[in-house]
This record gives C-alpha cells, sequence and structure tokens, in this order.
C-alpha cells in the first residue's frame, strides 16, 4: 500500500469517469459524472459549514477558505491572486490534479471534475456565495480562472485566515486523503448506481481494478472500507 495523496484521488476521479464514459457514451455519461461530482462537492462544502457553525463563524467566504478540507503539499501548486477586492480572482497555473492526468493520459475524463467541483463546495457550505469559474486548464484554457465574489483577500484578511487556519485549527478541520478518496468512491457509486441501475456494478468494478493495479488491494480496500460512511455529517 502507498501511502495516500491528492494524486490518488485525481486517478480514481479519472477511472471512474473513464468507465462511465465507456459504458455508456459522452455525452450521457458526462451528465451523470457532473451530476456525481456536484453532489460530492456539496457533501464537502456542507461539513465545512457544520464545522464553522460549531466554532461560531459565520459561513462568509473567508470562512470558506478557513474552512477547507485539505492542505497542499509545497510545489503542488502554482496559482496567483490577480484580484482582491472586493471580489477575490484566483489564476491557477499549475494543480496536482491537471498534472496526473496529462501524465496518465486522463484529461478527457478528469477535466470534468473541475466543472462542478469550486462551485458545488462553496454552494454545499452556503447557498448564498458564489464563485465563478471561468475557465479551467484541464478543460483546454492555459490556465484555470476563478473569481470569487465578496471574497476580500486583503492583507487584513489574508492574516486572519492564515492564523486561524495554520495555528488556531490546524489539523481539526482536514481530512486525510484516505476520507476524500473513500468520499469519491461511495458517492459516485451511490449516483451511477441511481442512474443505472445493475450496470453500475461493472463501471465501478473496473474503476477500482484500475486503482488495484496501480496502488494494490489494500490501497482499493481503504478506499471501499468508507462505502457506508455518511459524508453529509461530520
Amino acid at each position: 500500500m502507498s501511502k495516500f495523496n491528492c494524486k490518488h484521488q485525481a486517478l480514481l476521479i479519472a477511472w471512474i469517469n473513464r468507465a462511465v464514459v465507456q459504458e455508456i457514451g459522452d455525452d450521457e455519461g458526462e451528465r451523470i459524472i457532473r451530476k456525481a461530482t456536484k453532489i460530492y462537492a456539496m457533501q464537502r462544502g456542507g461539513r465545512m459549514a457544520q464545522r464553522a457553525r460549531m466554532n461560531g463563524d459565520a459561513l462568509t467566504m473567508n470562512s470558506y477558505y478557513t474552512y477547507v478540507e485539505w492542505v497542499a503539499q509545497k510545489g503542488d501548486f502554482d496559482q496567483k491572486i490577480v484580484e482582491k477586492m472586493p471580489d477575490s480572482r484566483i489564476h491557477v497555473f499549475k494543480c496536482p490534479f491537471h498534472d496526473v492526468w496529462k501524465e496518465n493520459n486522463l484529461m478527457p475524463y478528469g477535466r470534468f471534475y473541475c466543472l462542478e467541483v469550486d462551485k458545488g463546495v462553496v454552494k454545499g457550505f452556503n447557498k448564498d456565495l458564489h464563485v465563478d469559474v471561468l475557465q479551467t486548464k484541464p478543460n483546454g484554457a492555459d490556465y484555470c480562472d476563478l473569481i470569487f465574489k465578496e471574497g476580500h483577500m486583503n492583507v487584513k484578511n489574508m492574516l486572519k485566515f492564515m492564523y486561524k487556519k495554520y495555528i488556531k485549527l490546524g489539523k481539526k478541520v482536514i481530512k486525510h486523503w484516505e476520507y476524500h478518496c473513500g468520499h469519491t468512491y461511495k458517492t459516485m457509486k451511490d449516483v451511477i448506481q441511481q442512474e443505472l441501475g445493475s450496470r453500475s456494478e461493472g463501471i465501478m468494478e473496473k474503476a477500482l481494478q484500475d486503482f488495484t493495479d496501480r496502488f494494490g488491494q489494500e490501497s482499493t480496500d481503504i478506499v471501499t472500507s468508507y462505502e457506508h460512511t455518511d459524508f453529509n455529517s461530520i
């Protein structure tokens, strides 16, 4: 078993998506994949909101930044804040999800994730918050371009964010990558099963076999062990 990281999740996403598209075709496959991705993302955002409420924090965009459930490793991302006030605009030039899909010829399948995930997590956190995803690198752009409405990334807010995220809260809001992979597997499986019935079994078996071939049976057993987890609650 290899220690899980974001690349495990990126590959699992793409392998599931590929199995869906190969089974039912591009158009219907994209519809189901994007539906499942949106549900997954909103569940993540909902958990973030629950943690924020427990700590007495308002569900603002600055709180959203604070309660994100993962932390990038050094070198994973190359991004730049190009606008700070009142909306925050970010250009992402390097992303580990994009890199691993490119390295493994999975871009046509992984790319659907980027069309829904940021919008879904923000909406799950607070339905009144908005992020505009203007373009994404996995879908052919030179860089990802996202605008977080009322993001207010001024110096004061960024210092408050860094203190709360990395010192006060620390690892309390972070979920390990095994959890994120288990969440991906369960939610995608549930939606695909709802949409395709018994055909979903072969789709998920195919995706899990790809995962096993790369990471080993023990890693796959960890992913499937989350099958009965409630990802709507913390």
